[in-house]
């Protein structure tokens, strides 16, 4: 009961942007922050409206930056403020080996693996173009990485920006002491990734491809067919209206 009367009280929403990277390098830092700001604006005037409609509290959070992996591959966007590893990469995705995608997948083209060290897992490999002209994350130093979480902090998001910020070990790793002391006042929390030429561990979510292995890649992809079984009981649940439980 305690849980449910702090979650009445203090509603929180989380809209967030993605494809961020793809959208300074066509309009720039500068038409980035506009948006940032116009668009806060109008959802804090949206939450006001519909919270009076529906006779609840204003939510005290109301905007974000998540990592956006999942939603990003759909829409064809980098994901939340990430720049991708090169201009064509493997997205690497984790399915439970009995996942109904899985067959779907391997039809399709896509390369399915064991998962490293994940027994009942697999990881399926999908290849991506981020488009024409856009940096990677080894053309943005360590820095410019956390002003751009602090900008998007500081003018959309109320909640924490989700940043992994790719830094080179041998240049860059003597500053991180440095970054943190500097942002620690600016940023609501933060992740630091070594950028290796191997990769930081295997099977990484992100890795960079030619562009001549990204087309050979892409040949032996075919239309995805999702017709998949449907295997849910005809009974239908009450929804979850509150947690009450470790899921909701």
């Amino acid at each position: 009961d305690t849980t449910n009367k702090v979650m009445t009280r203090n509603r929180r929403i989380g809209c967030s942007m993605t494809g961020i990277a793809q959208f300074i390098t066509s309009r720039g830092v500068g038409g980035l922050k506009e948006w940032c700001n116009r668009g806060y604006d109008k959802i804090q005037k949206l939450d006001e409206k519909l919270s009076e409609d529906f006779g609840v509290p204003r939510s005290i959070k109301t905007t974000s930056i998540k990592p956006s992996g999942t939603v990003s591959l759909l829409a064809g966007a980098t994901p939340g403020m990430h720049y991708p590893e090169s201009r064509y990469y493997f997205r690497r995705v984790r399915l439970p080996s009995d996942s109904d995608l899985v067959e779907p997948l391997r039809k399709c083209g896509y390369q399915v693996e064991d998962a490293h060290g994940q027994p009942g897992t697999l990881v399926v490999s999908i290849p991506v173009d981020a488009g024409e002209g856009i940096r990677t994350s080894k053309e943005v130093s360590m820095w410019e990485q956390l002003s751009l979480a602090a900008l998007l902090q500081e003018n959309w998001a109320d909640n924490q920006v989700s940043c992994t910020v790719t830094f080179d070990p041998e240049t860059e790793g003597p500053q991180l002491e440095h970054a943190l002391n500097y942002y620690q006042y600016r940023l609501k929390g933060i992740s630091f990734l070594p950028r290796v030429s191997a990769g930081a561990y295997k099977q990484m979510p992100y890795e960079g491809i030619s562009e001549e292995e990204y087309r050979k890649a892409m040949e032996k992809v075919s239309t995805l067919d999702l017709k998949l079984k449907d295997n849910r009981s005809e009974e239908l649940l009450p929804p979850d209206l509150f947690c009450d439980s470790s899921k909701c």
